[in-house]
């Protein structure tokens, strides 16, 4: 009898990255059919040409180019798709950040059409990630929509990344960093023989990417782009964390941190809205830490590194309402959210949002 198998979803077909990576683009559109379908919000696109226009006008590679307004939902996922078969385009670039980006891999999934993803920042690991994380109009978050095969390719041009507003530059290194403490989450792992080969390889390059972005932080987000190791960084964000939740559960969502970047999406919309995706994960960081019982110095040094590159870093900062009934129906659907059911579990947890206010 055949047994039902997962197949682990990691990586992409292609990643260029570094200086000048941008060059690659005509020639991968026109491997993977010829006439693209560019789509990217508006100040992403004007910094993606500023880049890249000398290179189409050289080239010559037909496109038509899109600008991606509203919510990242489905439905914007299919005029995307309508607009592509009524243009006869044959291939999907999304420039811009995880929204964009998550919004033209849905289309690409509803089409069969490739994908080439163009970050404009190192916010997310959207560009690699073989999940698409889905909105409604009201920007609550929707069932996600996994893609059946990796991207074709992720440009990740440094000359680009680097013009992005070094506030998605801090929210990507709180995001990459998350990943290793949501590892951990309710697990006692002493080496390869006491778990899962799979969920060993996904903690030992979480703790890789932790420690190179505590360790790199302040020259990444003090001289962006001329930073000794901006090129590393945009490999280790874009790259390395995809595969890290491609080990975990192919959904890039682990634990209390991103339970609580979801909880703060769907119950907190309005005022959550103006915080970015890394910012929020970020807080439920230090609540994950806290749940894990890490010492109190390694939480300091995250809050630290937060305090540094002016992220907020409670609750509060983002607006919550910290009354007791507010608290209880976060601590509820975190709990519901990230497996945590026991009485010991749930006093911790209380205790480590209670940290977070």
């Amino acid at each position: 009898m055949k047994t039902e198998m997962s197949p682990l979803k990691v990586g992409c077909g292609k990643f260029f990255h570094g200086k000048g990576a941008i060059q690659y683009l005509p020639g991968e559109i026109r491997r993977l059919g010829g006439k693209a379908l560019i789509i990217g919000g508006r100040t992403s696109l004007e910094r993606f040409w500023d880049c890249a226009s000398p290179l189409f006008q050289t080239d010559g590679t037909p496109y038509v180019a899109l600008t991606h307004t509203g919510s990242c939902t489905t439905d914007r996922a299919m005029e995307f798709v309508k607009t592509a078969t009524d243009k006869d385009c044959s291939v999907l670039v999304a420039v811009g950040g995880g929204r964009c980006i998550d919004n033209v891999k849905c289309a690409s999934v509803f089409s069969g059409l490739p994908v080439i993803t163009v970050p404009a920042s190192i916010a997310t690991c959207a560009a690699t990630s073989m999940v698409a994380i889905m909105y409604n109009e009201k920007g609550q978050r929707s069932p996600a929509v996994n893609l059946k095969k990796e991207v074709d390719v992720c440009i990740a041009d440094h000359d680009l990344i680097a013009t992005a507003p070094r506030r998605t530059l801090a929210a990507g290194i709180l995001d990459s960093m998350a990943k290793y403490p949501e590892s951990l989450h309710k697990k006692q792992v002493t080496g390869y023989q006491s778990c899962d080969l799979k969920e060993y390889i996904q903690i030992i390059n979480a703790k890789a990417i932790y420690e190179f972005l505590s360790g790199e932080y302040e020259d990444l987000y003090t001289n962006n782009g001329s930073a000794r190791r901006f090129d590393d960084a945009i490999l280790t964000n874009l790259l390395h964390t995809s595969i890290v939740s491609g080990f975990a559960n192919g959904s890039g969502q682990l634990a209390v941190a991103h339970a609580t970047y979801d909880f703060i999406r769907n119950y907190h919309t309005s005022k959550g809205s103006a915080f970015l995706h890394g910012e929020l994960v970020a807080i439920g960081l230090l609540i994950q830490m806290s749940f894990n019982q890490c010492r109190s110095s390694e939480i300091e040094q995250v809050r630290q590194i937060m305090r540094r590159m002016d992220m907020p870093l409670t609750l509060g900062d983002i607006g919550y309402d910290t009354s007791e009934e507010s608290l209880d129906f976060l601590i509820k659907h975190l709990a519901e959210d990230s497996d945590i059911r026991t009485e010991p579990e749930m006093i911790r947890l209380k205790n480590a949002v209670l940290e977070a206010l």
